[in-house]
């Protein structure tokens, strides 16, 4: 990390771990390659409390709040950007983010995403999202190991 870089703070961020069944819901974003998938997230509004972000973070990209929160993992997963993402944002050395557990109370038809920032939204088994987590797997890269130990936090396992 460039040394100007190393005074600017972390941003926080929420990542909604979303499931019905033995399924968990990912988004494909137009900002990442078509075979990235990650769990809906984004930045927290100033004073904003981990479930408001979730909820709003949620309407915003998947267009509905049919969602109940069962917790707030104990995990954090805390990383600096790299380069080429500092000088695009410049306000943050990168982000520390928060994992909001929520099951799915709707129905299919009530997902909605925001077309110009999600690509795509499908439900994944159990065994996908585990295989996906494997270290050797880019697509869950910026979680650093920590979705598996949520999964057996919440017993999603």
């Amino acid at each position: 990390m460039k040394k100007e870089f190393e005074s600017l703070p972390y941003r926080k961020n929420v990542s909604i771990i979303v499931f019905r069944d033995k399924e968990f819901l990912l988004v494909n974003k137009h900002e990442g390659p078509r075979d990235w998938w990650k769990f809906p997230q984004g930045g927290l509004d100033e004073e904003e409390s981990l479930e408001d972000g979730a909820k709003r973070e949620f309407v915003e990209e998947i267009g509905t709040d049919k969602i109940e929160i069962i917790g707030i993992s104990k995990l954090v997963n805390k990383y600096d950007w790299d380069n080429k993402d500092l000088v695009n944002r410049k306000k943050a050395r990168g982000q520390e983010q928060y994992f909001v557990v929520a099951k799915f109370v709707g129905g299919d038809s009530d997902l909605k995403p925001d077309n110009e920032e999600i690509r795509k939204v499908k439900w994944f088994a159990l065994k996908d999202i585990i295989n996906f987590s494997k270290k050797n797997k880019k697509l869950f890269d910026m979680y650093n190991g920590l979705i598996p130990k949520i999964l057996k936090e919440f017993n999603l396992k």
